[in-house]
């Protein structure tokens, strides 16, 4: 059965029937929030119901603290196709605002969990807080929920090699290159989406054509360097090697804008205003100035080389 997506509260419809909800930001569907899903899918399969996934489309802190908030690992579009690789039935998309911030955990319960979407059963992490200023626990639901009968399940949170897997941890990774170690928490290698843009054409000139991916600014963008990974374009994933940074090597003096650029090896077509997501799956090095034009193209060469010595498997040189 095709995953149904809510736009928001006041869609939610009428025959909903009971459910099973697990709720949260979800940011990134890493393998600590897959753990809560398919405890939640678990239980909604025993019960006969439709397991639902109640997340949003903004990361509150964007409301409550403008210009705190975390980069995000996942666009919505992002979240929900790997929402939907883990059999969700039913995705809440609820519009995160100032209205919604205020909504008490009384009324998060009363009014959305038990009245719109009817749930027998909440499954949450271990730590989640709900309602105006975080007032709701897993303890305030669990006594909250008896009046409606609706059943509580926290879940303790998934750790690796003692830590806590989190989209904290994962942004401090992606942030700081560590990619593959990001990867291995997500559970899937991470990737970033946006339309091909026209740049300066040097790469063209220097026979390594390179797309430049405009990235929305609220995106965790891996740290400057290149990287080895795959471009997803329509149906197509090919082999690629992306950089991130600001090309010192041509600009001096005043600080330039950082720039996502992608080379396919082999690819002649032109790219420009197609949408294309991009992979990190390890990163070759840091971002580097070279004295010259050919220097910087044997690096290129060497980059490239690598990468696909780690696309077929072979160890690098």
């Amino acid at each position: 059965m095709k995953m149904e997506i809510i736009p928001g509260i006041g869609a939610i419809p009428d025959d909903t029937g009971d459910t099973v909800v697990t709720v949260g930001m979800f940011d990134g569907v890493h393998r600590g929030h897959q753990k809560i899903i398919h405890i939640a899918h678990e239980k909604a399969r025993e019960r006969g119901l439709r397991c639902v996934v109640f997340t949003f489309d903004r990361h509150p802190l964007e409301v409550l603290k403008p210009g705190r908030h975390p980069k995000l690992l996942s666009s919505s579009a992002q979240k929900l196709r790997l929402l939907e690789e883990h059999d969700v039935d039913m995705v809440l998309m609820a519009h995160f605002d100032e209205e919604f911030s205020v909504v008490s955990a009384e009324a998060f319960v009363e009014e959305l969990l038990a009245g719109s979407l009817h749930a027998r059963e909440v499954v949450l992490g271990e730590n989640f807080r709900f309602g105006k200023g975080g007032e709701g626990d897993v303890s305030f639901l669990a006594d909250a929920g008896k009046r409606f009968g609706m059943v509580t399940t926290p879940v303790p949170l998934l750790r690796d090699d003692g830590e806590v897997i989190s989209s904290t941890l994962i942004r401090r990774m992606i942030e700081r290159g560590e990619v593959e170690e990001a990867g291995k928490l997500l559970g899937w290698d991470y990737m970033i989406e946006g339309v091909v843009v026209r740049g300066d054409a040097r790469g063209r000139r220097m026979g390594f054509p390179t797309a430049n991916i405009e990235v929305h600014d609220n995106r965790c963008i891996p740290a400057n360097g290149v990287y080895a990974g795959e471009a997803h374009l329509e149906h197509r994933v090919l082999p690629a090697v992306s950089y991130v940074g600001s090309v010192p090597t041509f600009v001096h003096g005043g600080e330039a804008k950082r720039r996502v650029e992608v080379h396919i090896p082999g690819w002649e077509e032109d790219l420009y205003d197609h949408f294309m997501g991009i992979t990190f799956h390890a990163r070759l090095r840091g971002e580097e100035s070279f004295p010259d034009v050919a220097s910087l193209v044997e690096q290129i060469g060497k980059d490239v080389e690598k990468a696909r010595e780690l696309q077929d498997g072979e160890p690098p040189g």
